[in-house]
């Protein structure tokens, strides 16, 4: 592991998230359900530090795992009576920030619609991630989120609660991003999941996405929402791929804040590094 972190830190990249496994079945998608889960937070989040600060050797996000341990997903949907709650991550927050770890930067909220989750419990989204946010900064930590942003449909950006906080029919006093110190925006493009997969594509994507997020700052004041870089190891045996990959370089360019998706292929960072400065 500790090679894999020279080889990332060799080509430019300076943080990173830490994520649970994702396989990509019906039964489990990551977003925590690949964490252990005892019902303890304190004990699941010591474990955790504990084994982190052993195997990392760079400055780190942790996710927050928002649903239990192996929960069932259909390929319908998620339930979100198998979330962990408010009272799990409060607990499981506050025993991670006594880490002694200096890696340790923040928390990464891993729940990635851009519509956050319905009213739960009693609590709104909003109640539930101000609470946490206001945590994880007075202790001194940054909070980050990666939500996906899977449409070219101006309509459809602009009502996203990531930008609106009056979208559909609700009402809440900030945007989602305003609690975080920084949102990166999956388009999907990489993957097909905006089409026609053509760099126009993605250009009409960013257009809308600067649209719906001009004048929306975080708590701090600043603007905050920035793009995730995406690709994967098919970027090394077809050029279809990387030409696609290097499509976010060539419609974002290097903005002073990004994420990087590469499906834990370094290989794959180090290749297109060489090819368009991707990283």
């Amino acid at each position: 592991m500790k090679d894999v972190q020279k080889k990332l830190q060799d080509i430019g990249i300076n943080r990173l998230v830490i994520v649970d496994t994702t396989k990509k079945d019906v039964t489990h998608r990551g977003e925590g359900r690949d964490m252990i889960y005892t019902g303890d937070p304190e004990n699941d989040a010591y474990v955790l530090s504990e084994f982190l600060s052993d195997s990392i050797t760079m400055p780190y996000y942790v996710e927050i795992p928002f649903y239990k341990y192996r929960t069932y997903c259909s390929s319908s949907g998620c339930s979100l009576e198998d979330m962990r709650g408010l009272e799990y991550w409060k607990s499981w927050v506050e025993m991670f920030m006594m880490s002694s770890d200096p890696n340790l930067k923040g928390f990464y909220w891993n729940l990635e619609p851009p519509m956050m989750f319905p009213s739960t419990n009693g609590l709104s989204w909003e109640e539930t991630i101000s609470e946490l946010a206001t945590m994880i900064h007075v202790g001194g930590f940054e909070f980050i989120w990666i939500p996906y942003v899977h449409t070219t449909s101006w309509k459809e950006i602009k009502d996203l609660r990531v930008f609106n906080p009056t979208s559909h029919e609700a009402h809440y006093k900030h945007h989602a991003a305003y609690y975080f110190d920084w949102v990166f925006l999956q388009p999907g493009y990489y993957q097909g999941y905006i089409a026609p997969v053509e760099i126009s594509t993605l250009q009409t994507w960013k257009e809308y996405v600067d649209e719906a997020k001009s004048g929306r700052y975080n708590y701090k004041g600043i603007d905050n929402i920035y793009y995730e870089f995406e690709c994967d190891g098919a970027v090394l045996m077809k050029p279809l791929y990387w030409q696609r990959a290097c499509d976010y370089v060539r419609v974002f360019g290097k903005p002073s804040q990004r994420a990087y998706y590469y499906d834990v292929n370094v290989e794959s960072l180090e290749y297109l590094k060489g090819v368009c400065n991707y990283v």
